[in-house]
C-alpha cells in the first residue's frame, strides 16, 4: 500500500444476493480510497466430465453466468466512477480468489457470506472461511444480513 488505505481491492462474485452485498461494500470502499477494483468470478468444473458437445454447452452456460454476475459490478462501479476490471477464472473459488489477489498485489479481499448453518460450514466449508484462512491480505466478509466482519 502506498498513501491510500487500499490501492487494490478484489471482490468475489457469483451473481448471488450475498455477492451483490459484497460488491456494494467493495465499490463503496474503492470509491472512498480511490482503489482499483477487481471482480472475480470463479467456475469450478472439476467434477464435470461432459462430452465435447456437452462441454460447449457447459462453457456457454458459465460465460452467461459470469456475464450476469459482472453486469451488476459494471452497473455499481460505473455509477460510482470506480476503476474496475472483471476476471473469470476456473477452479476452486477460495483458492482462485486468493491466488488472484496475490497476483494483483491486492490490499483487501471482499467476499460475501452465504449464511450457511454451522453444520453445513463444518461439512462443506465455506468460500469466505477458506479465503480468511489462506489470504495474506485483509479479508472483509459481508454477511447475508449486510453487516460486515473483518479478519
Amino acid at each position: 500500500m502506498t498513501g491510500n488505505l487500499y490501492n487494490t481491492i478484489v471482490v468475489g462474485t457469483d451473481g448471488t444476493e450475498y455477492a451483490k452485498k459484497a460488491i456494494n461494500t467493495a465499490v463503496e470502499l474503492a470509491k472512498l480510497t480511490g482503489a482499483k477494483l477487481y471482480a472475480v468470478y470463479v467456475s469450478d468444473v472439476s467434477n464435470i466430465t461432459p462430452t465435447s458437445v456437452e462441454w460447449e454447452m457447459v462453457a456457454e452456460n458459465i460465460k452467461l453466468e459470469a456475464d450476469a454476475a459482472f453486469e451488476f459490478v459494471r452497473d455499481r462501479a460505473g455509477a460510482e466512477n470506480v476503476d474496475f476490471d472483471t476476471v473469470s477464472l476456473s477452479g476452486a473459488a477460495a483458492q482462485e480468489i486468493v491466488q488472484y489477489a496475490n497476483q494483483v498485489d491486492a490490499d483487501l479481499i471482499v467476499v460475501g457470506a452465504t449464511g450457511k448453518k454451522a453444520i453445513e460450514r463444518l461439512i462443506l466449508g465455506s468460500v469466505s472461511e477458506k479465503v480468511i484462512r489462506n489470504a495474506k491480505q485483509q479479508v472483509l466478509v459481508v454477511r447475508s444480513d449486510g453487516t460486515e466482519f473483518s479478519e
